[in-house]
């Protein structure tokens, strides 16, 4: 048996325009590691608006990795354009398909839909292959081939322990979205890419997390794998790229002994409301030399309709400690969301005057509805327009106007610019 998975390659838009390679698609790379470790050949294809035609016949599985919506057009070429096996099982996989499996499955005229986490599913696909019998497989949705009726089968269940899942298969990519050198703060330093936990307990309106919960590995597992990347490519660091890292203080303080003794320089999101004094001691002395913490506001109202469930004394409180502890401070701020206007970006404008000193890094986005999230699914309650083309739904730097009238939407433009240009004078690295 030979499986292709395809990924989408698209540069992320980030820090005001300039494009880059962000994180690896982890996602994929898991699912190639389980399916490698079943002793079946896996070829990875990275696909974009440039590289949509393949030919897929001598393959028996592939497999789309939709990780975003607005990947979802790129994907859609290369089912139209590519050359498959005539009785190849296709499947699709990733956050868009768990939000909108009919969609896909119509769409891409794929057999499966894989709906959550997709590497338990995955094997049960492979050990069906030849029968085709898939009502049994936990967490899929597909078209039965007679009636031509959507099946909808048992929800999948989480994944309990992290430890038990093979390291993602980096060897499939190319060394330089393996390795970078531009991404640990302001280092130089080779670095890495890896997730130590799933989900987040938060829910966050704007954010289209799906798991309200957290997993995390063991500082053990954690270890052994950044033992693996020091040996095989020599980092000298990694960014944990975690919905949401520094959560459970236990758990922290677990990872911090183990990958203490291994000296690399690392960095992680948090949010604002999770973190102390002694905890922020133990991740510098674990190596840790920037956290990046969802502020997404100064103003109390607009945290409050986020329901981002901090204060702004916790937003003070945090950035203040983490900086006296001699850790660097990157702040995501997420501008333009319904209510936001002109006072409210003052008030913005305001907190990070009083903590400029304090702050080393500003990442600035637009709102955008991201599908799965609260405020997109409940579109009509926040008077939002939202676009059927998913390509319109892009995080980095939307100018796409969303919600309000015409007044409200030049007063929102106004507001934005005002505190872009803030950010740019008073920050030189952003």
């Amino acid at each position: 048996m030979k499986v292709a998975l395809i990924s989408p390659e698209y540069y992320d838009i980030a820090h005001f325009g300039v494009k880059r390679k962000e994180i690896p698609p982890f996602g994929v790379l898991y699912l190639a590691a389980v399916i490698e470790q079943k002793g079946v050949e896996v070829t990875l294809y990275r696909v974009s608006n440039e590289k949509f035609s393949l030919k897929l016949q001598d393959f028996d599985i592939v497999g789309f990795s939709i990780s975003s919506s607005v990947t979802y057009s790129i994907l859609k070429k290369v089912r139209d354009n590519s050359q498959f096996k005539e009785q190849a099982l296709l499947i699709a996989g990733g956050i868009h398909t768990t939000i909108f499996p009919e969609d896909v499955i119509n769409d891409l005229n794929v057999d499966i839909a894989c709906v959550g986490e997709g590497e338990n599913t995955i094997v049960e696909i492979l050990e069906a292959y030849f029968e085709r019998n898939f009502d049994t497989i936990d967490g899929i949705v597909y078209r039965e081939k007679l009636s031509g009726k959507i099946v909808y089968t048992s929800k999948r269940k989480l994944i309990e322990d992290l430890d038990k899942i093979p390291f993602p298969a980096r060897h499939l990519l190319p060394l330089d979205e393996i390795v970078m050198n531009d991404r640990l703060s302001d280092t130089n330093l080779p670095i890495a890419h890896i997730l130590c936990s799933r989900g987040c307990p938060y829910s966050c309106n704007f954010c289209a997390n799906q798991e309200h919960g957290i997993r995390y590995r063991t500082g053990a597992n954690i270890r052994k794998e950044l033992e693996f990347l020091i040996e095989n490519y020599g980092i000298k660091g990694f960014c944990i790229t975690d919905d949401n890292f520094i959560v459970d203080k236990k758990r922290i303080e677990d990872i911090c002994n183990e990958i203490t003794p291994l000296k690399l320089k690392w960095s992680s999101l948090s949010r604002v409301n999770t973190v102390d004094k002694e905890l922020l001691n133990k991740l510098k002395q674990s190596g840790c030399i920037e956290i990046k913490y969802g502020i997404e506001s100064g103003s109390p109202r607009i945290l409050k309709l986020m329901n981002k469930r901090i204060t702004i004394d916790q937003i003070r409180n945090a950035i203040s400690l983490t900086h006296d502890i001699g850790i660097r401070v990157k702040a995501f701020i997420l501008h333009g969301f319904p209510g936001e206007n002109m006072e409210t970006t003052k008030e913005t404008i305001q907190l990070l005057e009083e903590l400029k000193e304090k702050i080393d890094r500003i990442s600035l986005f637009r709102f955008v509805p991201l599908p799965g999230s609260p405020v997109y699914n409940e579109a009509e309650k926040y008077d939002l327009s939202i676009p059927r083309n998913f390509e319109e739904i892009f995080i980095y730097n939307n100018e796409r106007k969303w919600w309000g009238t015409k007044e409200e939407q030049e007063e929102l433009e106004c507001a934005y610019k005002m505190l872009e240009d803030y950010v740019r004078n008073n920050w030189e690295k952003y």
